[in-house]
Protein backbone atom coordinates (compact mmCIF):
# COMPACT_ATOMS: atom_id res chain seq x y z
CA UNK A 1 0.00 0.00 0.00
CA UNK A 2 1.39 3.38 -0.93
CA UNK A 3 1.68 6.36 1.40
CA UNK A 4 -1.13 8.00 -0.52
CA UNK A 5 -3.39 5.01 0.00
CA UNK A 6 -2.60 4.91 3.72
CA UNK A 7 -3.59 8.59 4.09
CA UNK A 8 -6.96 7.87 2.53
CA UNK A 9 -7.66 4.79 4.72
CA UNK A 10 -8.90 4.74 8.33
CA UNK A 11 -7.42 2.26 10.88
CA UNK A 12 -10.47 0.05 10.44
CA UNK A 13 -9.74 -0.27 6.75
CA UNK A 14 -12.62 1.94 5.56
CA UNK A 15 -11.93 4.88 3.24
CA UNK A 16 -11.37 8.14 5.07
CA UNK A 17 -13.60 11.15 4.29
CA UNK A 18 -11.87 13.96 2.52
CA UNK A 19 -11.85 17.29 4.28
CA UNK A 20 -13.59 19.97 2.29
CA UNK A 21 -11.63 23.14 1.98
CA UNK A 22 -13.56 26.34 2.43
CA UNK A 23 -13.41 28.44 -0.67
CA UNK A 24 -12.34 32.01 0.15
CA UNK A 25 -14.59 33.61 -2.47
CA UNK A 26 -17.67 32.16 -0.80
CA UNK A 27 -16.78 33.84 2.48
CA UNK A 28 -16.11 37.11 0.71
CA UNK A 29 -19.44 36.90 -1.13
CA UNK A 30 -21.35 36.29 2.11
CA UNK A 31 -19.65 39.25 3.78
CA UNK A 32 -20.42 41.49 0.81
CA UNK A 33 -24.07 40.44 0.81
CA UNK A 34 -24.38 41.18 4.52
CA UNK A 35 -22.77 44.60 4.06
CA UNK A 36 -25.03 45.35 1.11
CA UNK A 37 -28.08 44.40 3.15
CA UNK A 38 -26.98 46.72 5.96
CA UNK A 39 -26.42 49.58 3.53
CA UNK A 40 -29.86 49.11 1.96
CA UNK A 41 -31.47 49.01 5.41
CA UNK A 42 -29.61 52.18 6.42
CA UNK A 43 -30.69 53.83 3.19
CA UNK A 44 -34.36 53.00 3.81
CA UNK A 45 -34.15 54.26 7.40
CA UNK A 46 -32.73 57.55 6.14
CA UNK A 47 -35.51 57.77 3.53
CA UNK A 48 -38.25 57.13 6.08
CA UNK A 49 -36.79 59.75 8.42
CA UNK A 50 -36.56 62.42 5.72
CA UNK A 51 -40.04 61.72 4.36
CA UNK A 52 -41.56 61.89 7.83
CA UNK A 53 -39.85 65.16 8.77
CA UNK A 54 -40.64 66.90 5.48
CA UNK A 55 -44.29 65.82 5.51
CA UNK A 56 -44.67 67.06 9.11
CA UNK A 57 -43.42 70.52 8.16
CA UNK A 58 -45.45 70.67 4.95
CA UNK A 59 -48.61 69.81 6.91
CA UNK A 60 -48.36 73.20 8.60
CA UNK A 61 -48.78 74.91 5.22
CA UNK A 62 -52.53 74.39 4.92
CA UNK A 63 -53.10 70.65 5.28
CA UNK A 64 -55.47 69.41 7.96
CA UNK A 65 -53.72 66.05 8.13
CA UNK A 66 -50.15 65.11 7.39
CA UNK A 67 -49.67 64.41 3.68
CA UNK A 68 -47.76 61.42 2.38
CA UNK A 69 -44.35 62.33 0.96
CA UNK A 70 -42.38 59.79 -1.07
CA UNK A 71 -38.86 60.73 -2.13
CA UNK A 72 -37.31 59.05 -5.16
CA UNK A 73 -33.71 58.12 -5.81
CA UNK A 74 -31.04 55.69 -4.65
CA UNK A 75 -28.73 55.77 -2.82
CA UNK A 76 -30.69 57.96 -0.43
CA UNK A 77 -28.09 58.67 2.23
CA UNK A 78 -26.25 61.03 -0.11
CA UNK A 79 -29.44 63.05 -0.58
CA UNK A 80 -29.88 63.33 3.20
CA UNK A 81 -26.28 64.45 3.64
CA UNK A 82 -26.73 67.10 0.94
CA UNK A 83 -30.24 67.97 2.21
CA UNK A 84 -31.34 68.11 -1.41
CA UNK A 85 -33.99 65.79 -2.85
CA UNK A 86 -34.40 66.22 -6.63
CA UNK A 87 -37.73 64.44 -6.98
CA UNK A 88 -40.60 63.61 -4.62
CA UNK A 89 -44.31 62.86 -4.73
CA UNK A 90 -46.92 64.36 -2.40
CA UNK A 91 -50.37 62.93 -1.69
CA UNK A 92 -52.97 64.46 0.62
CA UNK A 93 -56.54 63.36 1.28
CA UNK A 94 -59.67 65.13 2.53
CA UNK A 95 -58.29 68.66 2.37
CA UNK A 96 -60.82 71.24 3.51
CA UNK A 97 -61.03 74.20 1.12
CA UNK A 98 -63.73 76.78 1.84
CA UNK A 99 -67.18 75.22 1.40
CA UNK A 100 -65.86 71.94 0.00
CA UNK A 101 -63.50 69.11 0.86
CA UNK A 102 -60.97 68.14 -1.79
CA UNK A 103 -60.87 64.35 -1.79
CA UNK A 104 -57.28 64.06 -2.97
CA UNK A 105 -54.29 66.18 -3.95
CA UNK A 106 -51.45 64.57 -5.91
CA UNK A 107 -48.34 66.55 -6.68
CA UNK A 108 -45.07 65.91 -8.48
CA UNK A 109 -42.43 67.85 -6.52
CA UNK A 110 -39.06 68.98 -7.82
CA UNK A 111 -35.93 70.06 -5.94
CA UNK A 112 -36.80 69.83 -2.25
CA UNK A 113 -34.18 71.56 -0.11
CA UNK A 114 -34.15 71.62 3.70
CA UNK A 115 -31.98 73.03 6.46
CA UNK A 116 -29.95 70.86 8.83
CA UNK A 117 -32.88 70.46 11.24
CA UNK A 118 -35.47 69.74 8.55
CA UNK A 119 -37.55 72.64 9.92
CA UNK A 120 -37.26 74.98 6.95
CA UNK A 121 -37.13 74.27 3.28
CA UNK A 122 -38.25 75.04 -0.23
CA UNK A 123 -39.90 73.32 -3.18
CA UNK A 124 -38.73 74.49 -6.56
CA UNK A 125 -41.82 73.29 -8.44
CA UNK A 126 -45.07 71.43 -7.81
CA UNK A 127 -47.38 70.15 -10.56
CA UNK A 128 -50.38 67.98 -9.90
CA UNK A 129 -54.11 67.57 -9.49
CA UNK A 130 -56.75 68.30 -6.87
CA UNK A 131 -59.93 66.23 -7.18
CA UNK A 132 -63.35 67.43 -6.03
CA UNK A 133 -65.78 64.54 -5.78
CA UNK A 134 -69.25 64.81 -7.30
CA UNK A 135 -70.81 64.62 -3.85
CA UNK A 136 -68.90 67.70 -2.69
CA UNK A 137 -69.82 69.52 -5.88
CA UNK A 138 -73.50 68.75 -5.29
CA UNK A 139 -73.31 70.20 -1.75
CA UNK A 140 -72.50 73.63 -3.16
CA UNK A 141 -75.52 73.65 -5.46
CA UNK A 142 -79.03 74.72 -4.41
CA UNK A 143 -80.55 71.47 -5.62
CA UNK A 144 -81.07 68.96 -2.78
CA UNK A 145 -80.69 65.35 -3.76
CA UNK A 146 -78.98 65.97 -7.09
CA UNK A 147 -76.30 63.44 -8.00
CA UNK A 148 -73.71 64.46 -10.54
CA UNK A 149 -71.99 62.12 -12.96
CA UNK A 150 -69.49 62.80 -15.73
CA UNK A 151 -70.99 63.77 -19.07
CA UNK A 152 -67.86 64.78 -20.99
CA UNK A 153 -64.43 66.35 -20.46
CA UNK A 154 -66.05 69.57 -19.16
CA UNK A 155 -69.63 68.53 -18.39
CA UNK A 156 -71.67 66.88 -15.66
CA UNK A 157 -75.28 65.73 -15.57
CA UNK A 158 -77.81 64.96 -12.89
CA UNK A 159 -81.51 64.42 -12.18
CA UNK A 160 -83.27 67.39 -10.60
CA UNK A 161 -86.61 67.22 -8.78
CA UNK A 162 -88.50 70.48 -8.29
CA UNK A 163 -91.48 68.95 -6.50
CA UNK A 164 -93.88 69.78 -9.32
CA UNK A 165 -91.66 68.15 -11.93
CA UNK A 166 -88.29 66.57 -12.53
CA UNK A 167 -85.80 66.17 -15.34
CA UNK A 168 -82.19 65.64 -16.29
CA UNK A 169 -79.85 68.60 -16.60
CA UNK A 170 -76.45 68.85 -18.27
CA UNK A 171 -74.07 71.45 -16.84
CA UNK A 172 -70.81 72.82 -18.22
CA UNK A 173 -67.97 73.10 -15.70
CA UNK A 174 -65.41 75.84 -16.36
CA UNK A 175 -62.84 77.92 -14.56
CA UNK A 176 -63.77 81.58 -14.06
CA UNK A 177 -61.47 84.24 -12.68
CA UNK A 178 -58.42 83.12 -10.74
CA UNK A 179 -59.95 80.74 -8.24
CA UNK A 180 -63.56 79.85 -9.04
CA UNK A 181 -65.40 77.01 -10.74
CA UNK A 182 -68.60 77.81 -12.56
CA UNK A 183 -71.25 75.14 -13.05
CA UNK A 184 -73.59 76.45 -15.76
CA UNK A 185 -76.68 74.59 -17.11
CA UNK A 186 -76.58 73.86 -20.84
CA UNK A 187 -79.62 71.70 -21.50
CA UNK A 188 -82.51 69.95 -19.76
CA UNK A 189 -84.88 67.10 -20.44
CA UNK A 190 -88.34 67.02 -18.84
CA UNK A 191 -88.80 70.75 -18.32
CA UNK A 192 -87.98 74.11 -19.84
CA UNK A 193 -84.56 75.41 -18.89
CA UNK A 194 -85.29 79.06 -19.65
CA UNK A 195 -87.26 79.69 -16.46
CA UNK A 196 -84.79 77.94 -14.15
CA UNK A 197 -81.46 78.85 -15.68
CA UNK A 198 -80.38 81.18 -12.87
CA UNK A 199 -81.47 78.75 -10.14
CA UNK A 200 -79.27 76.00 -11.59
CA UNK A 201 -76.21 78.19 -12.16
CA UNK A 202 -73.67 78.26 -9.30
CA UNK A 203 -69.98 78.86 -8.56
CA UNK A 204 -67.52 77.15 -6.25
CA UNK A 205 -64.59 79.14 -4.75
CA UNK A 206 -61.29 77.25 -4.51
CA UNK A 207 -58.85 79.95 -3.43
CA UNK A 208 -56.35 79.39 -0.66
CA UNK A 209 -55.11 75.94 -1.66
CA UNK A 210 -52.34 74.46 0.54
CA UNK A 211 -48.77 75.56 -0.16
CA UNK A 212 -50.18 78.51 -2.10
CA UNK A 213 -51.00 76.29 -5.07
CA UNK A 214 -53.16 77.73 -7.83
CA UNK A 215 -55.29 75.86 -10.30
CA UNK A 216 -54.62 76.52 -13.97
CA UNK A 217 -57.38 74.51 -15.63
CA UNK A 218 -59.84 71.72 -14.93
CA UNK A 219 -61.40 68.63 -16.44
CA UNK A 220 -64.24 66.28 -15.53
CA UNK A 221 -63.31 62.65 -14.87
CA UNK A 222 -65.15 59.62 -13.57
CA UNK A 223 -64.02 60.55 -10.04
CA UNK A 224 -65.13 64.18 -10.11
CA UNK A 225 -63.82 67.57 -11.13
CA UNK A 226 -60.05 67.45 -11.44
CA UNK A 227 -58.20 70.72 -10.97
CA UNK A 228 -54.75 70.98 -12.54
CA UNK A 229 -52.71 72.76 -9.88
CA UNK A 230 -49.19 74.15 -9.77
CA UNK A 231 -46.82 76.26 -7.72
CA UNK A 232 -43.24 77.49 -7.90
CA UNK A 233 -40.59 78.65 -5.44
CA UNK A 234 -42.59 77.49 -2.42
CA UNK A 235 -41.06 77.87 1.02
CA UNK A 236 -42.13 76.16 4.22
CA UNK A 237 -41.10 76.76 7.79
CA UNK A 238 -42.02 75.35 11.18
Amino acid sequence: MSAYDSDMTRPDGLPAKRRRRRRPWVVVLVVLLVLLGLLVALDRIAAAYAESRISSEIQKQGFGARPDVTISGFPFVTQVLNRHFPHAHLTARNVREGPITISRIDGDVRDVRVDSGFRKGSLSRVDGTATIGFGELAKTSDEPGVRFTAAGPDKVKGDVDFGIGSGTVVWQVTKVGRDQIRVHPLSAEGFSLSDLDEDLDFTVPVGGLPLGLTFDSLSVTAKGVELHVSGAHITFSG
